[in-house]
C-alpha cells in the first residue's frame, strides 16, 4: 500500500476527482514535512532558545506577543489578494520569506555577541516571518476551502492533524536528542537550519498543484464593507469574539509551561518532550480520527464546549507540578492530547463553515487581527503579572499540597479563571453548523460513544 493510500483512507472513497484528490494528499504531505519547522519553532526549542540568547519573563513574553502582532499585515494582504485574485503567487511568496527568516534565526548567535542585540535580532526576524506567514494563513485556508468537499471536512481535517501530529512526534524526538547532545548554540542553529530546510520544501511542493476553484479577482471588492460585515452578521461577529477571548484565555498561561517546565522544574528537553510533547501527539494520534467523525455529525459548538471544558480542567494538575516530580507534566499532556486536537479541529471547521465564500480573505484577516491582538495581549498580560509576582510570591514562600505556590503557578491560576468565563459568555452564542442544541447533541453524542465502547468490547471477547 502506499503512503498515498494510506494516508487517504478515511476519505479517499468519497473523492470522485483522481486529481482532488491528488491535491488533497499533497496539501497533506506538504504539512507533514513542514512539520518539523513548526514543532521547533511553537515548542520547547524556542522557549529555550529565547532563554538561551537572554530573555526573561516579559522579554519572553514581548518576543511572543510582537511576532503575533504582526497579523495586522492580513488586513492589507487579503486586500491584495481580493483585488489581484493571486492566491496561489502570494501563498508561495509569504512562504518562502517566512521560511527564509528562521533559516536566519538559527545564525543568530553566530551574527551578534552583544545579548541585547541577540534578543532584538530574533524580535525582528521572528516578527518578519510572522509578517509573511500572514500571506500564508488567509491564502492557504482559501485554497484548502476550494477543494475540501464540505461533508467529509471534519474527516480531512482530522486526517492532516493525525499525519502531522506523527510527523511532530518523530520530529519531536529528533529536535530533543539533538539540543540535549548537540552542546551550545550549535544545536540551536542545527534545529532551526533543518526546520527552515523543511519548511521551504513544505512551501514548494505547491508549485505545480493549480488550484482551479479558487475566486476570481474582485475589482468591485471593497475591504471597508468586507470588514463591516464581520460586525454586521451574527453568525460571523459571534464566531470572532470567541476566538478573540478564547486566544486571549488561552494564552494568559499556555505559552508558559514549557517555560516553568525548563526554569522551575529543571526538565531536560529529552524529559519534556517524550513525557509532554511526544506523550500528547500519541494521545492524539489515537483519537484524533473519532474527534473528525464527531465533527461531520455533531457540529463544532457541541465539540469546542466539551473539548475546551475538559483541556481548561486538566490545567489544574500544574498545581502539584515540583522539581523532581514528572506526574503532573504526564497527566497534563496526556488528558490534552485527547482534547486539545479537538480544539484545532474545531478552530480549522469554523475558518472555513463560519466565513463567506465571497471576501473570505478578509473576514480571516478580522480574525487574524482579533485573534493577534488577543494573543499579544495575554502574552505581554502575563509576562508583566511574572515580573510583577515573582518576588512577592518568593517573599511569601507559600506551598500547595506540599508544593511550592509560586508566581507561575498564580498566574496559571488566573488563566483557568479566565478560560472558563470565556465559555460560559461567548461559546453559547456560537453558530452550530448542524442546527443542534447542545443538549440533543449531548445525548446523541453519549449513544453514540456507548455503541461505540460496546462494539470495540464485543470484538474483543470474540478474540
Amino acid at each position: 500500500m502506499s503512503f498515498y493510500n494510506l494516508i487517504s483512507r478515511p476519505y479517499r472513497e468519497y473523492i470522485r476527482s483522481d486529481e482532488t484528490l491528488r491535491i488533497l494528499n499533497i496539501i497533506i504531505l506538504s504539512a507533514a514535512i513542514g512539520t518539523f519547522l513548526f514543532t521547533a519553532q511553537g515548542g520547547v526549542a524556542f522557549a529555550g532558545y529565547a532563554s538561551a540568547l537572554g530573555a526573561r519573563e516579559f522579554a519572553f513574553g514581548l518576543i511572543s506577543a510582537l511576532p503575533v502582532l504582526a497579523g495586522l499585515f492580513q488586513i492589507y494582504a487579503s486586500n491584495l489578494v481580493m483585488k489581484t485574485g493571486k492566491y496561489k503567487t502570494m501563498f508561495m511568496t509569504g512562504g518562502v520569506i517566512q521560511r527564509v527568516s528562521w533559516i536566519v534565526v538559527a545564525f543568530i548567535p553566530y551574527f551578534f555577541s552583544v545579548e541585547d542585540s541577540r534578543i532584538w535580532a530574533l524580535i525582528v526576524l521572528v516578527t518578519l516571518a510572522a509578517m509573511s506567514g500572514s500571506c500564508v494563513g488567509i491564502t492557504h485556508m482559501t485554497l484548502m476551502g476550494s477543494v475540501i468537499p464540505i461533508d467529509i471536512r471534519g474527516r480531512y481535517i482530522t486526517t492532516r492533524q493525525k499525519v502531522c501530529t506523527a510527523a511532530g512526534l518523530i520530529f519531536g524526538l529528533c529536535i530533543a536528542f539533538m539540543l540535549d547532545y548537540i552542546p551550545g548554540f550549535l544545536g540551536y542553529t542545527v534545529v532551526f537550519g533543518i526546520g527552515g530546510i523543511a519548511g521551504l520544501i513544505d512551501i514548494l511542493m505547491y508549485h505545480n498543484v493549480k488550484f482551479s476553484a479558487i475566486p476570481a479577482k474582485s475589482a468591485g471588492f471593497s475591504l471597508g464593507a468586507s470588514i463591516k460585515s464581520c460586525f454586521t452578521t451574527p453568525k460571523v461577529r459571534n464566531y470572532l469574539l470567541f476566538w478573540t477571548f478564547w486566544c486571549f484565555a488561552i494564552n494568559l498561561s499556555g505559552p508558559f509551561f514549557n517555560k516553568y517546565a525548563i526554569d522551575v522544574l529543571n526538565l531536560s528537553y529529552l524529559s519534556i518532550i517524550v513525557f509532554g510533547q511526544i506523550v500528547a501527539q500519541t494521545m492524539m494520534i489515537l483519537v484524533i480520527s473519532r474527534w473528525g467523525v464527531f465533527l461531520d455529525r455533531y457540529g463544532s459548538v457541541p465539540m469546542m464546549l466539551i473539548s475546551s471544558i475538559a483541556a481548561t480542567v486538566i490545567a489544574f494538575v500544574w498545581m502539584f507540578a515540583a522539581p523532581g516530580i514528572l506526574w503532573p507534566l504526564i497527566v497534563f499532556n496526556c488528558l490534552g492530547g485527547i482534547f486539545w486536537c479537538a480544539n484545532e479541529a474545531c478552530m480549522a471547521n469554523m475558518q472555513l463553515s463560519h466565513t463567506p465564500v465571497d471576501g473570505r480573505p478578509a473576514v480571516l484577516a478580522v480574525y487574524a487581527v482579533f485573534t493577534s491582538v488577543a494573543t499579544a495581549a495575554a502574552l505581554l498580560t502575563s509576562g508583566a503579572l511574572l515580573e510583577t509576582f515573582s518576588p512577592i510570591m518568593a517573599s511569601l514562600e507559600l506551598t500547595y499540597l506540599g508544593t511550592p505556590f509560586d508566581h507561575y503557578k498564580l498566574v496559571f491560576c488566573i488563566g483557568i479563571i479566565v478560560r472558563f468565563a470565556v465559555i460560559a459568555i461567548f461559546l453559547p452564542r456560537v453558530w452550530n453548523e448542524k442546527e443542534m442544541h447542545f443538549s440533543e447533541a449531548y445525548i446523541k453524542l453519549r449513544k453514540d460513544i456507548k455503541s461505540r465502547l460496546k462494539y470495540n468490547l464485543s470484538r474483543i471477547r470474540l478474540r
